[in-house]
């Protein structure tokens, strides 16, 4: 199943800027936190400047990228913001860059849908249902 969301740019327009393939990954219902994976199309003539997330189950959103070092170590890292160009998109995926939810309440359990919202530095918000599921799509 895959998300998507336009949002109005202006009376009778349609932005290029949308969700596809939003996910998060399903977790025990005592877990303190849970990863998000989607696809953000920028379909527009400008960069757009993702700057975070919220969730109304989740106290807590940021997102992070994955690194690994030269002996194989993986760590996490908190992005500020990241850049979609023009006319590309960007994939958030496991083992990249991911959204982190935090202090949930309650868990999301495999077969729900919540909504996700991301917010931008220079675009309105968008908000869209992400399946949680135990696997990648």
């Amino acid at each position: 199943m895959s998300a998507v969301l336009l949002v109005a740019a202006s009376a009778g327009a349609v932005a290029d800027v949308r969700i596809e393939q939003a996910w998060l990954r399903a977790v025990p219902p005592v877990s303190p936190s849970m990863a998000g994976y989607f696809v953000l199309v920028n379909d527009t003539d400008e960069p757009v400047v993702l700057t975070g997330a919220r969730a109304e189950f989740a106290g807590m959103a940021m997102l992070h990228d994955t690194s690994t070092d030269g002996e194989g170590r993986r760590s996490m890292s908190h992005l500020k913001e990241v850049t979609i160009p023009a006319g590309e998109s960007l994939a958030f995926t496991p083992g990249g860059r991911h959204l982190m939810l935090m202090k949930m309440d309650p868990v999301p359990e495999a077969g729900e849908t919540p909504k996700v919202c991301l917010a931008f530095q220079n675009h309105a918000d968008l908000c869209g249902a992400f399946q949680v599921r135990h696997n990648e799509p």
